[in-house]
């Protein structure tokens, strides 16, 4: 399973703790997740953007918040902070 965790460009910083699962293109919020973990999806991923899916509070929304390069997340044109340079989040590989 991968495990989505807070990374560098983040508010609060980077986090040892996973606040997302990615299970089959979608994150739902994990056991570290400040809302806490959640059976409906907060995102999708389509064509390396993720954009906010069912459980999320802003869906239905149309712009990605997020883009994917190389397992860490960017927010994207749909963000609320807008665009920005540093990741948010780092996607890992766990043994289950």
């Amino acid at each position: 399973m991968k495990k989505v965790f807070p990374d560098c460009g983040h508010p609060q910083g980077q986090r040892v703790v996973p606040w997302f699962r990615l299970v089959e293109g979608q994150l739902y919020p994990d056991y570290g997740h400040p809302k806490g973990e959640k059976s409906k999806p907060w995102y999708f991923i389509l064509n390396d953007k993720l954009y906010p899916d069912v459980g999320h509070p802003e869906w239905p929304r149309r712009t990605p918040f997020y883009r994917l390069v190389n397992d860490k997340l960017y927010p994207d044109v749909g963000h609320p902070d807008g665009p920005g340079e540093q990741p948010w989040f780092r996607i890992i590989a766990e043994n289950d």
